[in-house]
């Protein structure tokens, strides 16, 4: 059951309860709830029903495999419609790559269910982050958010964007895998900026995040 507290402590705050108000109702004391939250111990099942019955969460939700935290839940019981998205204090350089310090999360944005389920998106694996540069206008502008897609991760395709880390970069490129020799080409779609080769020991630092799936441009206040 690991990452059930990270899980539980992130249904908690998105669904705007306290350490306090939610032990009082579990009828537990904080500091055993504190355990669970911080995977310390592990609570009972009928404990976690009652917490998910309380938090209005589906516990496969909270019992699913993997060490994600990040969980993206149904806005409320009575809108259904709608789930929301994790924002993330990222930036995927669409230039010379942006070296992130943290992954925290500032905001999020409510998509409708049935046109995430229609694109094959699962939005406990998805999330938005911004893109900042110019080597892929004009299909992606400088401070444009785009929703991630984590569990697709296959460039079959150079029509497809993805989300990479090349060392401790992140960028936003369209992705070729080399079969001739072995190497990964990523592509810009600004024509002044040249295709990058990533070949040898550069190869240990480069992984695919996720494919880019949706976009939407903000403006600076």
């Amino acid at each position: 059951m690991n990452g059930v507290g990270n899980r539980m402590r992130h249904a908690m705050d998105a669904k705007g309860f306290s350490e306090d108000g939610l032990s009082k109702r579990l009828g537990l004391n904080k500091r055993t709830l504190n355990y669970y939250l911080n995977d310390r111990s592990e609570p009972k099942f009928e404990t976690l029903l009652n917490f998910c019955e309380i938090t209005g969460v589906d516990v496969g939700d909270v019992l699913r495999r993997g060490t994600d935290e990040h969980i993206n839940f149904k806005l409320d019981q009575g809108d259904p419609d709608f789930v929301k998205v994790d924002v993330y204090d990222v930036g995927l350089a669409a230039g010379d790559g942006r070296i992130s310090d943290n992954a925290q999360v500032i905001n999020q944005l409510a998509f409708n269910a049935q046109w995430l389920s229609r694109e094959g998106i699962d939005p406990a694996h998805a999330s938005i982050v911004r893109v900042e540069g110019e080597s892929m206008e004009p299909t992606l502008q400088s401070k444009s958010v785009v929703l991630i897609d984590h569990r697709d991760k296959q460039p079959v395709s150079k029509s497809y964007i993805f989300a990479v880390r090349l060392g401790e970069g992140l960028k936003v490129k369209r992705v070729e895998r080399s079969i001739e020799d072995q190497s990964i080409l990523l592509h810009s779609d600004n024509p002044r900026d040249p295709t990058e080769h990533i070949t040898g020991n550069d190869l240990d630092g480069f992984e695919i995040i996720g494919r880019v799936v949706w976009t939407a441009k903000t403006f600076p206040a």
